[in-house]
């Protein structure tokens, strides 16, 4: 038999601590080995950035131990990286990374179907290439576990598809965090829940994670309910004894005449005694019952509250455009373009990063920088909102407050202030400047500030992006009561197939196509869209 060791990543008794009054987690046990491919999964906040960090040995643990017998490499999410690059042109960040840079940029041809200009300034990339250059950067040096923290922002289906055949190739272990069910069914086959009490482990991908939570919330309410039944039967039998002793006493003193002092003293101080005795066992058993509803009751988190008001309920022709050109600075987009968008539709738009999906909405919208030209356009008078993946919607310069009053300016303070907590902005949080927020707050602001308003067109521009799994929960519920007409671009097909999609389109070699299949049909619909 071999001696060599496996390799594997372990963690012991793992504990972090942001400041001496906030545990982001505690007591987490873990083991990886080269075999495993496992979802990352938690509410944001959690700590799975910090998790990975500390695996990848970014990060010291406030208590605990971490243990790599083999290498691991850590992505970090892109937005982070991007405000550390010290390099200026891609060439000089490749010849810090490794001396033989040609094998990097050769596995980027390869594996990634992606050519970079060296002489490019890697402040330039899109997050998606700088992703690419990245992953390829890990394959050159050969770990054994891979440590992905949202590798899956700003990929197209393309880019999408081509990291789950790297991930499928790749030999070796690798824990992934990730906002898309659909590509983590995919490339995971165990799923590990970050909670601040533990580390919880599903033997299945995301959907089976999914079916297991739903089953386990589904059992915690019917013993919460069970135990709700046993204490109204412990109170209603402590009446019914209550009851009994009040009559019984009634009785006796009617009968207390006829009977020797003695011989009624003694009875009553029997009936007393026994009484006492009755009462403690009810009340124990009262006591029980009340602890067991406590112990039962169903931990909610406040959820993000989503209202969409439909502005008009008139059936009507909002946009419309035959033979069109979309223009950029003076580059052509897309040519012989045919749309009519009505007010009940629900429209998905895909295509590969750069194809003009963002400067499509803007240029119907009047944007300067993206116009359309040619052929017959109308867009009817209509209020639409349109929430784009970089919120601009949001000023930086104002505070939370501020941005939700401009955006309702009809609202009185307390309904702003219920609306804002509605979306986890509480106390003094809403006097915080926007300029501070996280990705996932801006979202979280951007979202508050557009869902109390009474739309005919509301436009999201990949919405899923910085929002945890339960949010996005929030937002499909939302959007399914929502009756006017829904724009959405998105690579997020969990999303898209539970949105009500009726109509889809795809931007391919400068035109836009209509698709045969709808996202509800998840394989179909991927195939379609990953095809030539």
């Amino acid at each position: 038999m071999s001696n060599l060791r496996q390799p594997d990543l372990r963690a012991e008794n793992l504990s972090y601590r942001l400041v001496s009054t906030r545990t982001l987690f505690q007591n987490i046990h873990l083991s990886l080995s080269v075999d495993d491919r496992i979802a990352l999964v938690g509410t944001n906040g959690v700590g799975k950035s910090t998790l990975l960090k500390l695996l990848a040995g970014q990060l010291q643990p406030t208590q605990g131990s971490v243990i790599c017998a083999g290498s691991s490499y850590y992505l970090p999410q892109i937005s982070t990286i991007q405000s550390t690059i010290r390099a200026k042109s891609v060439f000089e960040f490749l010849n810090i990374v490794s001396n033989d840079w040609w094998e990097i940029e050769r596995t980027l041809e390869t594996k990634f179907n992606t050519t970079l200009d060296l002489a490019l300034p890697l402040l330039n990339l899109s997050g998606g290439e700088l992703t690419k250059l990245f992953l390829a950067i890990a394959l050159s040096q050969s770990p054994d576990f891979l440590l992905l923290d949202e590798p899956t922002n700003h990929l197209d289906y393309v880019a999408l598809e081509e990291l789950r055949q790297f991930l499928c190739q790749f030999q070796g272990g690798f824990v992934i965090v990730s906002h898309k069910p659909f590509f983590l069914d995919q490339v995971t086959h165990t799923t590990w829940e970050l909670t601040s009490e533990s580390l919880q482990v599903y033997g299945g991908n995301f959907s089976f994670y999914r079916e297991q939570k739903q089953l386990e919330q589904a059992a915690k309410v019917r013993s919460h309910e069970t135990a709700r039944k046993d204490l109204k039967r412990a109170k209603a039998s402590a009446q019914r004894e209550q009851e009994r002793a009040a009559q019984s006493h009634r009785h006796g003193r009617q009968n207390a005449g006829s009977l020797p002092r003695i011989v009624a003293g003694k009875l009553k101080r029997q009936a007393e005694a026994t009484a006492g005795s009755q009462k403690v066992k009810t009340d124990q058993a009262i006591a029980a019952a009340t602890q067991k509803v406590a112990e039962t009751k169903v931990k909610t988190y406040k959820a993000t509250s989503i209202q969409l008001e439909e502005r008009s309920h008139k059936h009507r022709t909002l946009i419309e455009i035959n033979d069109a050109a979309l223009w950029v600075d003076n580059r052509l987009l897309l040519k012989e373009i045919q749309i009519q968008v009505s007010s009940r539709d629900r429209i998905s738009i895909a295509g590969v990063n750069g194809s003009g999906k963002s400067c499509f909405i803007r240029a119907i919208l009047g944007s300067k920088s993206a116009y359309l030209q040619g052929g017959s356009i109308q867009v009817a008078e209509m209020q639409s909102m349109y929430l784009d993946q970089t919120y601009e919607l949001v000023d930086r310069t104002q505070t939370v407050l501020e941005n939700m009053h401009r955006a309702n300016s009809a609202l009185d303070y307390q309904r702003l202030r219920q609306q804002l907590g509605h979306f986890l902005f509480f106390n003094d949080e809403v006097h915080k400047s926007a300029s501070l927020l996280s990705g996932g707050e801006l979202a979280r602001l951007a979202i508050a500030m557009i869902t109390i308003s009474e739309l005919d067109l509301l436009i999201l521009d990949e919405p899923t992006n910085n929002l945890d799994i339960d949010t996005v929960d929030q937002m499909v519920e939302a959007l399914n009561d929502y009756r006017g007409a829904l724009w959405v671009i998105s690579h997020d097909l969990d999303f898209l197939s539970r949105i009500g999609i009726t109509r889809s389109f795809q931007l391919k070699w400068q035109t836009l196509q209509p698709m045969i299949q709808l996202p509800s049909e998840n394989t179909d619909y991927y195939t379609e869209l990953i095809g030539d």
